[in-house]
């Protein structure tokens, strides 16, 4: 009995989904003028700070592993609902009388809107009790992209608009991590239209969330658009306004065509685009640099100010 259980333990962690979430960690402490300061640093100097850790899921739930063999069996299979590719990796976290094949860890490739088959688990000797625990992980984008550095993107915004930039790369509030290394925070009035910076297909949205602050319940909460583009890169506009998505899953968007209205919807200290461009560097997703067109026709590195 005690061995049934175990088997069946480990397959009912396999119909879980295998989400894109990462552990972040953050800060608050009030300096000697009274200034609540939030950041995902460590402050400096700074004794007397509170911190807390979530696991922050960059987006909904797409990506599942499922058992489409039997408890003898395993045959696991990736069913991927992103509308773009999805990097897999799977690995034994203990074994007893197991093996895999192919042999784990693996990484694979999950095309969007797949099923791909993954590998067959099976006991060394037939005679003899197995169990095993092990990990999923899933990153979005294909590892083996090169994002084009020379692209000019457009700005995401209405051309005749003129908005601040509040934070650019590696901004001291919130973008450290890799993911938000090469962000830029453009300061927006709510309902702000915001515009595709480049043509792609929409991989993914949120548009169902409301409110924003900078409490940790907040951390999940963002309204976003994600695009695909032909070079494997993605974009990433995020905290927009509550059900302002005008575009949907699977749809090719040109550039500078509307997407959605700007908010302050997760974790925002106030009204404000986030927008990033990311790529898989080979299970991790990283934000990467990139340059923008702005209306005189220069390319320039994004930076705090006027734009």
């Amino acid at each position: 009995m005690k061995f049934l259980q175990t088997i069946k333990y480990c397959l009912a962690l396999l119909l879980l989904v295998a989400g894109v979430v990462s552990a972040k960690k953050y800060y608050k402490h009030v300096d000697a003028e009274g200034v609540v300061h939030y950041s995902d640093q460590k402050p400096r100097d700074v004794d007397d700070f509170e911190s807390w850790q979530v696991r922050v899921a960059d987006s909904e739930n797409q990506v599942k592993v499922v058992n489409r063999g039997t408890k003898r069996m395993p045959i696991f299979y990736a069913v991927n609902g992103y509308h773009g590719p999805v990097e897999v990796r799977l690995s034994f976290a203990q074994i007893q009388n197991v093996q895999s094949d192919p042999p784990w860890p693996a990484r694979y490739l999950v095309p969007g809107n797949s099923d791909l088959y993954l590998s067959t688990v099976t006991p060394i000797n037939d005679q003899r009790s197995w169990s095993m625990r092990y990990r999923i992980d899933a990153v979005l984008g294909d590892p083996r992209a090169k994002h084009d550095a020379s692209y000019a993107y457009a700005l995401p915004f209405v051309g005749n608009k003129k908005y601040f930039v509040s934070q650019a790369f590696g901004g001291e509030f919130s973008h450290h991590l890799d993911q938000s290394m090469h962000a830029v925070d453009i300061a927006m009035p709510e309902g702000s239209k915001v515009l595709a910076a480049r043509g792609g297909v929409v991989m993914e949205i949120a548009n169902d969330f409301y409110g924003g602050g900078v409490d940790a319940k907040h951390l999940s909460r963002a309204n976003f658009v994600r695009i695909l583009h032909d070079d494997g890169s993605m974009a990433v506009y995020a905290h927009l306004q509550l059900e302002s998505v005008v575009v949907a899953k699977g749809q090719r968007v040109e550039k500078q065509q509307e997407i959605g209205r700007s908010g302050s919807t997760g974790f925002s200290s106030g009204p404000h685009l986030h927008f990033v461009i990311q790529a898989n560097k080979g299970m991790k997703l990283q934000s990467v640099p990139f340059k923008w067109k702005k209306k005189n026709g220069r390319l320039v590195t994004p930076e705090v100010g006027p734009i």
